[in-house]
């Protein structure tokens, strides 16, 4: 939602007028090998295992990246084993912002 800002705004008005409570989270992950700041990604090494991927160098070492997920309804910053991980790559947020106007 980062570039559609007319869609937040739409979102948190429907909120306010509507639940009164919600969060937007947004994913702020950075690579602190080429300093990239977006999604760090999820993909399948060539082994089946799932691993986390700076998708601008290619940086797989976890040592070397932040990674912040919001799963069980805390905002977790630590890595997460392969369950959780192949859980939080299926997971997708998508809004219907023509039914809020």
């Amino acid at each position: 939602m980062q570039n559609n800002i007319q869609a937040v705004l739409a979102l948190m008005k429907h909120i306010y007028k509507t639940i009164m409570y919600a969060e937007l989270n947004t994913k702020s992950d950075f690579c602190q090998v080429c300093g990239y700041d977006g999604e760090i990604q999820i993909v399948e090494d060539e082994h089946g295992k799932l691993i986390w991927r700076c998708p601008n160098c290619g940086n797989t070492d976890q040592d070397k990246m932040n990674v912040a997920r919001r799963t069980c309804g805390y905002i977790g910053t630590q890595f997460w084993n392969q369950g959780r991980t192949q859980e939080i790559k299926e997971s997708s947020a998508s809004v219907n912002t023509a039914s809020l106007l």
